[in-house]
């Protein structure tokens, strides 16, 4: 393939990338139009902040990581969390609980899409299906594997604490570590010190389970959590961006 069939394709895509671009901030923008006028009538003030600002994070945040195949329920997600924090933040003696629940269900989404479902074809073709041990994260991954269940955030931070600490793995553990290694990609964000100790600080916090489940979410604590996921869709360090990131495309 020559030079000109390259920078003819290159050329291709960047027309693609641009429609896509389009789209998506038409998208965006209905979905939270739709989403304020759902829930407006409730505690939401349209006026508090204006629609254009949350239109105009979202779309620049994940236009810059330039990602084509971002899950929709993920978005939808993300618009209904930042337009619940902003009402937050004018009154902060709303509960968080909405918000982190929005948060939880965007990291689920992006866990499935971008780690597990790959993650499954590659433990078939592996051959590794057989559940050999009676282990607490064993059982958790054959059921990822051969059930379709969902490998949970706090499962997922503990899997990438037992690769980092060179702990000794099961079957489907192992299998796990040999993935990430494979599409190094994701082991490279996944296992980094900026992914990983951002993430214990989530865990650490027990927002997303004991204190969800307790209710009664502050708004520091809300404000923490969200730092931790999207910063204010500024850092590019936060655990949203860098999951994203590693589906970008390269032109």
């Amino acid at each position: 393939m020559n030079i000109q069939t390259l920078q003819l394709e290159n050329a291709d895509l960047k027309h693609k990338l641009k429609i896509a671009q389009a789209w998506m901030e038409r998208e965006v923008r209905a979905q939270v139009e739709q989403i304020w006028v759902q829930h407006n009538q409730d505690w939401w003030n349209h006026t508090e902040i204006s629609e254009e600002i949350i239109i105009e994070k979202i779309t620049n945040f994940i236009w810059e990581i330039l990602m084509l195949n971002i899950p929709w329920d993920f978005i939808e997600n993300i618009i209904s969390a930042e337009i619940q924090f902003h009402s937050l933040e004018e009154n902060h003696n709303f509960d968080g609980l909405w918000i982190i629940s929005s948060y939880h269900k965007s990291l689920d989404v992006l866990t499935e899409n971008f780690i597990t479902k790959g993650f499954r074809k590659y433990a078939h073709k592996q051959k590794q299906t057989q559940l050999r041990k009676n282990d607490v994260m064993e059982k958790t991954l054959n059921s990822v594997v051969n059930k379709w269940y969902i490998l949970w955030v706090w499962r997922f931070y503990h899997l990438l604490k037992m690769i980092r600490s060179g702990d000794v793995l099961e079957d489907y553990a192992q299998c796990f570590s040999d993935y990430l290694n494979k599409y190094n990609y994701l082991g490279e964000t996944f296992l980094s010190d900026q992914f990983y100790w951002n993430f214990w600080k989530l865990v650490n916090s027990e927002i997303l389970w004991k204190k969800r489940h307790v209710g009664n979410i502050s708004f520091e604590e809300t404000a923490h959590a969200r730092t931790l996921l999207i910063w204010d869709f500024e850092n590019q360090n936060c655990l949203i961006y860098k999951m994203i990131e590693t589906q970008k495309i390269e032109c």
